[in-house]
């Protein structure tokens, strides 16, 4: 998730933990820093934007790692705050909620993130809940921002982060439900449609959880369909592009490939622009403006030549929001890519 939202829940849980003992304010700080610690792995250094890309998320969202880490950040706060000294349990256990909803709160994103490492090196990717969305976010930002204008701690305050954690906790349930409503009703349009396929994915759309992207890959081909929890007809558009597979025989050397297919668990595509080759995760973004295009390669000569990996800028359109919020009723808002 974004990194407000990952402030925002480690401030509420340390204010639940913490706060009875050091004051709401104390609490919603030293609870929302370490609630960012994991995050800090996109400041070590990597070989290519591709190895950024596969390997975040990975070591720094351990459920192990998280857990070993626990005790000494606790000990630190304990050294830090005398007031905590009297309270280890709390302050052990607070800090491990922190850290540890912060690797599954991105589990439940689409991105993959690694919480078994190092007994699995599968990325985990639930993908029920867009990276930001603010009917998850704005109860846990309310109860910190509660508590810092507060500043004490009682009764009242207790209640509201509590609740705080209880809606945002019930919206990422809702999520999950809203996900199998939408796969079901894309896997009906595809049926209808006589489209068969080996995987599908289901991916939320841009700031909410009514409007999904059902992801589909059937061989050299990958297949787009978009359906709210309200849409009624079972027949829908089925948007069908080329995966581009041919080009990986013109690849010398397919090791970016090979780390994206499985990162993306074999969503991704390559396609030529010009002289390059192009390597997409379609997992992230709306077609054609994906979040990772890698250019890889150039064809410059009969034999395509390597390059160092570059991530490409991503165009941003307007109109897709305003797409976005009009599909979400609307049925006969029928998407052209």
């Amino acid at each position: 998730m974004d990194s407000v939202t990952q402030f925002a829940l480690g401030a509420t849980i340390g204010a639940v933990a913490l706060a009875p003992r050091i004051g709401a304010r104390r609490a919603i700080l030293a609870g929302g820093l370490i609630g960012t610690l994991p995050d800090l792995d996109v400041f070590l250094p990597s070989a290519d934007p591709i190895d950024a890309f596969v390997t975040h998320r990975g070591f720094s969202h351990s459920l192990f790692v998280l857990t070993a880490l626990s005790p000494l950040l606790a000990e630190g706060l304990r050294r830090l705050d005398s007031r905590l000294r009297q309270s280890r349990l709390a302050c052990y256990l607070g800090v491990w909620l922190i850290l540890v909803t912060h690797a599954l709160l991105d589990a439940f994103t689409t991105y993959g993130t690694r919480i078994f490492w190092p007994v699995s090196d599968v990325p985990v990717s639930i993908s029920s809940i867009f990276i930001i969305d603010p009917l998850y976010t704005l109860p846990l930002l309310a109860a910190m921002l509660a508590g810092l204008i507060t500043g004490g701690w009682g009764t009242r305050l207790r209640r509201t982060a509590i609740a705080g954690l209880a809606l945002s906790t019930a919206y990422l349930g809702w999520t999950l439900a809203a996900q199998g409503i939408a796969e079901a009703k894309v896997k009906q349009a595809l049926a209808a449609a006589g489209q068969g396929y080996e995987r599908l994915t289901m991916i939320p759309m841009p700031f909410n959880s009514l409007l999904w992207r059902g992801l589909a890959i059937d061989g050299d081909r990958y297949v787009n369909v978009y359906r709210s929890v309200f849409d009624e007809e079972v027949a829908a558009p089925l948007h069908v592009h080329p995966r581009g597979m041919a080009l990986e025989a013109e690849l010398p050397d397919r090791t970016p490939v090979e780390k994206v297919a499985s990162f993306s668990r074999g969503y991704y595509a390559l396609s030529a622009r010009g002289h390059d080759v192009l390597l997409t995760d379609l997992r992230m973004g709306v077609e054609p403006n994906y979040v990772f295009t890698f250019k890889i390669a150039e064809r410059n000569s009969p034999v395509t030549g390597m390059v160092p990996a570059k991530q490409l800028e991503r165009v941003n359109d307007a109109a897709q929001l305003s797409w976005l919020w009009r599909r979400i009723f609307d049925e006969s808002a029928v998407r052209t890519e």
